[in-house]
């Protein structure tokens, strides 16, 4: 597992902010950021150059979200989206894919009171496991 610092994207942001940071193609980290005062997304990216690491994150570009949309976070390639809505044949939870952005929808939940989660139940051949040290 690898950590780095990097200094926040150059744009305002409030207290509150939902902000989600998910694995993009060609190694590339992306953070998803509101827009002030709008209902919009700054898609900005950081990536490593020639085998070091940015510390400048980069403006790719702008998508917009319905205006009752959540970001609950991001897993893998993934943002997780919470629909809140009027119309009932919208709300739920969502995945959207952070390089195709294609959107799809996880459940019907309404009002909130479910949490997403993502890659359950994970492949027995390939996840590492965690034991609480008692024999069965």
């Amino acid at each position: 597992m690898e950590f780095s610092m990097v200094d926040h994207p150059p744009c305002a942001r409030h207290l509150g902010d939902d902000v989600a940071i998910a694995e993009g193609g060609q190694g590339r980290t992306m953070m998803f950021v509101p827009k002030p005062d709008t209902k919009c997304l700054i898609y900005t990216v950081w990536w490593r150059n020639n085998g070091g690491n940015s510390t400048q994150w980069q403006m790719e570009k702008t998508i917009s979200l319905d205006s009752d949309c959540v970001i609950e976070g991001a897993v893998g390639r993934h943002l997780l989206l919470y629909y809140v809505g009027v119309s009932s044949a919208k709300q739920g939870c969502y995945t959207q894919d952070v390089d195709t952005l294609q959107l799809e929808r996880v459940c019907y939940s309404c009002p909130k009171q479910s949490q997403v989660y993502c890659n359950f139940p994970p492949s027995l051949l390939s996840s590492p496991t965690v034991s609480s040290g008692k024999s069965v």
